[in-house]
């Protein structure tokens, strides 16, 4: 990791900055420069404690566990300073003396048997209320035959782990592309859509791959921002086109039915922009991480990020939830209840299917990320693009173009309803019908009678008597 920090009036007294993962051998070069404390009105004369901690932790939810068990400690008694009582494979740098705070510089070796996950962070016990700016130029690296990785232990596979998926979404594009040409005359505009959100995840893969080579050669330099640019584009595609397919297949769009209702369109638009905001969010928190992570803004817009993707996850179920409603209702009114039903099964298992994806990416994997150890780290973006492709392939062969597959027939008289009922057209289609069919039941009656009647007749006059009226009562005479 090559890596600039700049902080301006920064008030938290203790936060992290970054971590970085050392196996033995492992080289910390850090420089602080610019250090200045501007301290509240009255406290002048107060002596500076600060300095900045790498400190050996098991995990990063052990270090922020650390981080607010000394904020609580200094909130109880200021003299209770974390500098003054670091861990035994801690490393210290004081900054407290006003001669250091031009320029610093420290350096250190990870020996054997004290290789980890380390945390640079920063530390201001004293003056309380006061507002620090200071410039960090940090460089971390592990030593390999190959010269060195600037990643850290935990994200060294990761160039060769998304290079990997990148692979297997060129092959399951490719198939796809095969399927819909042999399937012409069944796909539906869906699958297009869906076409389209293969070939951007599978460049968002390749060029997160690039981007994390160029980490592990360059570090974060310039070299590595342009990659990085070339990835938040296609990320931020990839990632309002994931939504997109997941709601346009839960309304049933060119599946069910040809059109979209007024309620779903809204649903789609504020979806659409509420991923518009989460993508730039993400854009923007990962700049922050790279020049003032920990920082008063960038825990704002790690809580947006994290909100506005949340609501999205929540709004994607709607349409899903109320398709299943309409199947269920013409399940009970429709005569082809057979193929609503298979329609019904097949969207409650997509429901399912999409809150299990939903669940395992946002909830399990992280705490699955606060059990690892530092060096299996990069397991954490194994299981969530392996749940990713999962979901996917189990999506494409669900909804996928098929002669026999039932799920996808939209007959006429179905879309003919759907264009009725979209218009307004389909209760005057029933009046009109209802109508029409009682003047032919009546009709159909009439002369059903009439026929009915000249029958018994020719029947009764074939056994050899008459029908005649006498005193208002029939009677039968032989002849």
């Amino acid at each position: 990791m090559i890596q600039n920090f700049h902080y301006v009036d920064e008030t938290n007294p203790i936060f992290q900055l970054e971590t970085f993962g050392f196996r033995p051998g492992g080289v910390m070069e850090l420089n602080f420069n610019h250090f200045l404390v501007k301290v509240p009105e009255g406290m002048e004369h107060e002596t500076v404690r600060a300095g900045f901690l790498m400190h050996l932790t098991e995990s990063e939810t052990t270090a922020r566990q650390d981080i607010e068990e000394a904020i609580e400690r200094l909130e109880r008694d200021e003299s209770d300073c974390w500098l003054d009582h670091p861990g035994p494979y801690d490393e210290v740098i004081d900054l407290s003396s006003p001669e250091s705070w031009v320029e610093k510089n420290a350096h250190h070796t990870v020996a054997a048997g004290e290789e980890g996950l380390y945390s640079l962070i920063f530390v201001r016990c004293r003056p309380p209320l006061s507002a620090v700016s200071f410039n960090v130029n940090a460089k971390f690296y592990n030593p390999t035959a190959r010269g060195p990785n600037f990643l850290s232990a935990g994200e060294a596979p990761l160039p060769t782990l998304y290079f990997a998926f990148f692979s297997l979404y060129v092959v399951a594009m490719v198939a796809w592309l095969m399927l819909c040409r042999r399937r012409k005359d069944h796909v539906h505009h869906i699958h297009h859509m869906m076409m389209a959100l293969l070939f951007f995840k599978t460049l968002s893969l390749l060029f997160e791959a690039v981007r994390f080579h160029a980490y592990q050669t360059h570090g974060l330099t310039g070299h590595a921002d342009g990659w990085a640019v070339v990835y938040y584009i296609f990320a931020f595609i990839k990632g309002v086109m994931r939504f997109m397919v997941i709601l346009l297949i839960g309304t049933g769009w060119s599946l069910l039915k040809p059109y979209l209702s007024d309620k779903e369109k809204k649903v789609i638009l504020a979806v659409l922009v509420l991923q518009v905001l989460d993508n730039t969010a993400m854009v923007v928190l990962d700049e922050l991480s790279q020049t003032s992570p920990g920082s008063a803004s960038w825990l704002t817009w790690r809580d947006i990020f994290h909100l506005i993707d949340i609501l999205c996850c929540c709004a994607v179920l709607f349409p899903i939830v109320w398709s299943i409603r309409h199947l269920r209702q013409a399940a009970a009114a429709d005569g082809k209840a057979g193929d609503t039903l298979r329609k019904l099964t097949l969207f409650r298992q997509f429901y399912l299917l999409v809150v299990a994806y939903i669940y395992f990416t946002r909830i399990v994997i992280f705490l699955v990320q606060a059990t690892l150890p530092y060096d299996l780290l990069w397991l954490q973006a194994l299981f969530d693009e392996g749940a990713t492709f999962l979901f996917y392939c189990v999506t494409g062969a669900k909804f996928r173009p098929a002669d026999a597959n039932p799920y996808l027939a939209v007959n006429t008289q179905e879309r003919d309803a759907a264009e009725l009922e979209e218009f307004g057209l389909d209760d005057y289609e029933d009046d009109f019908g209802e109508d029409d069919e009682k003047g032919v039941d009546e009709g159909e009656r009439r002369d059903q009678g009439g026929i009915e009647m000249r029958e018994g007749g020719r029947r009764q006059g074939g056994g050899g008597g008459i029908l005649r009226p006498m005193g208002g009562q029939s009677t039968i005479v032989s002849v």
